[in-house]
């Protein structure tokens, strides 16, 4: 299985350390309006990601990439970032 789907959902997975970092860097400067705009944007992405595989794999037998895989990082990316921004609020300056 190939197409467009797939190469989203890579495309997915490779802004996931991205998200983790900037969750950090948010969390650096106490900015949870900033950080709730990032995780809405990283979760609709997956949401539609995870729309086009669930399309692309009707039918199928197997699947390269499945749509569990997209909701699992997902959930992992966001479990990730909160914490991150936790760690970056409790080690940043204080204001």
């Amino acid at each position: 299985m190939s197409g467009l789907a797939v190469l989203l959902a890579w495309m997915l997975w490779a802004a996931a350390p991205l998200v983790a970092y900037a969750a950090l860097d948010h969390g650096l400067h106490r900015a949870g309006r900033s950080l709730a705009m990032v995780l809405g944007g990283y979760s609709a992405a997956a949401c539609l990601v995870w729309v086009a595989l669930r399309a692309q794999v009707a039918g199928q037998d197997h699947a390269s990439v499945t749509p569990g895989a997209v909701l699992l990082s997902w959930a992992g990316v966001a479990v990730l970032s909160v914490l991150l921004y936790a760690l970056g609020a409790w080690i940043g300056p204080r204001k």
